[in-house]
């Protein structure tokens, strides 16, 4: 029996991640990586096929963009197996193995799985209207940037990776009208006009959109950023801001920290928002959400190397003052890998 089984989706991105999947393969087979792979053949195989392998006794490898990570985590979960998971990001967004410090780069990524690190880490729940329970790892959201994820889903010919979610963006601002929704946290409460609420268990979305900058898998508690009301042109002038984690200071931006929250429409007769969670539009809120910690344990590197990068990257937008926060936030995300470290 192999150690690994790779649940590989050939729709990620758009039908163009078969070349990344060939080299996955042969990198993992000159690693000495022992593994199989199962390849979904419709949206949501993966839930059942993730299941299957780890009733089976398989360590679970998701192959693909983020709607395919959030379905093989969901189905390694709900087999009670608890096997561990891993990601080899090969989507237009690759937020979901970023939450966990996954560089998008296919074969940093198998060296990962390599090196056999794993850490718990904290994720999310999500459960709407009707009961219906759904896993996530990145942000849940409802609202504007719910619609775009619908679009982005759907794909182009001409855009990848990020320009797919920034030209969905462009297109949803068009049409799009903000409502009046409720939003009820652990010791607040948000009512009024909004354009989108965001729930961050990780920090971005939409291909390094840092909605919810400051959220962390490794603090039992959700990062929280509600935009309020802004002209549709004040959105897309300050659009960019959310890549260099920039926006938390418009005055629109309302954020918040908590473990449980409800977001509702306040006119029961409006139209609801439509919420999403890891990439995947799932139905209208009513939802709750629900943050656990330490809930999984995931095949990572011992450091957050995309929080390292991000800083290598941008550090001309990050301002003096702000420095020591981001090296808490590094500190804070490898603090418990150190540990475990330690001997007893």
């Amino acid at each position: 029996m192999k150690d690994f089984a790779l649940i590989y989706n050939p729709s990620s991105a758009a039908g163009r991640s078969k070349v990344s999947f060939r080299l996955a393969l042969a990198t993992l087979e000159k690693l000495g990586v022992s593994f199989e792979t199962k390849q979904t053949e419709y949206p949501g195989h993966a839930i059942p096929l993730a299941r299957e392998l780890a009733s089976d006794g398989y360590r679970i490898i998701g192959c693909g963009g983020d709607g395919t990570c959030n379905e093989v985590f969901n189905g390694a979960i709900s087999s009670g197996k608890k096997p561990l998971v891993g990601f080899i990001p090969m989507g237009s967004g690759n937020d979901i193995p970023g939450a966990i410090g996954v560089l998008p780069d296919i074969k940093r990524a198998c060296e990962v799985i390599s090196e056999g690190f794993s850490e718990t880490c904290d994720i999310g729940l999500v459960t709407n209207g009707a009961g219906e329970r759904r896993y996530f790892i990145g942000i849940g959201s409802q609202g504007f940037d719910a619609e775009v994820t619908r679009r982005a889903n759907k794909g182009t010919k001409r855009f990848s990776g990020t320009w797919n979610y920034v030209v969905a963006t462009i297109a949803t601002a068009t049409y799009f009208k903000d409502k009046e929704i409720k939003v009820s946290m652990d010791g607040d409460t948000f009512e009024g006009q909004a354009i989108l609420a965001a729930v961050g268990n990780g920090p971005s979305y939409g291909g390094w959109m840092y909605m919810c900058p400051e959220a962390c898998i490794h603090d039992g508690t959700f990062h929280v950023v509600i935009l309020g009301e802004m002209s549709k042109f004040r959105v897309m002038l300050n659009f960019t801001k959310m890549y260099y984690k920039q926006h938390l200071s418009l005055p629109a931006i309302h954020s918040f920290e908590s473990k449980r929250i409800k977001v509702e429409m306040l006119d029961p007769e409006t139209k609801p928002y439509s919420y999403q969670v890891d990439g995947e539009v799932l139905g209208p809120v009513p939802v709750m959400y629900e943050a656990i910690a330490d809930g999984y344990e995931f095949i990572k590197p011992r450091q957050n190397e995309v929080l390292i990068e991000f800083n290598k990257k941008y550090d001309h937008f990050i301002k003096e003052e702000k420095t020591k926060d981001y090296l808490w936030q590094i500190d804070k995300q490898t603090s418990r890998a150190a540990k475990a470290r330690t001997p007893k």
